[in-house]
């Protein structure tokens, strides 16, 4: 059983990148997730260590909505 999913970048004016990540996708999109890459906790080499979850949503487009209020476009 595979797991489908689907990543957008977005980035702010500052050059902070996002990741809104879909699940599962359906028809309704799928439950996703944003998530940041910290650079300095993956400096050590674990490339896994720096990512944080910044929300969750049931909806992309209400995760697009929070990006963009947050000041973030997509790459």
């Amino acid at each position: 059983m595979g797991t489908d999913l689907r990543v957008e970048l977005w980035r702010d004016e500052h050059g902070l990148l996002r990741e809104l990540v879909q699940f599962g996708l359906d028809e309704t999109g799928g439950a996703c997730i944003i998530r940041e890459r910290n650079p300095l906790d993956s400096l050590d080499g674990d490339g896994w260590e720096g990512d944080a979850v910044v929300a969750r949503f049931g909806d992309p487009e209400a995760a697009r909505d929070f990006l963009r209020d947050e000041g973030f476009e997509p790459v």
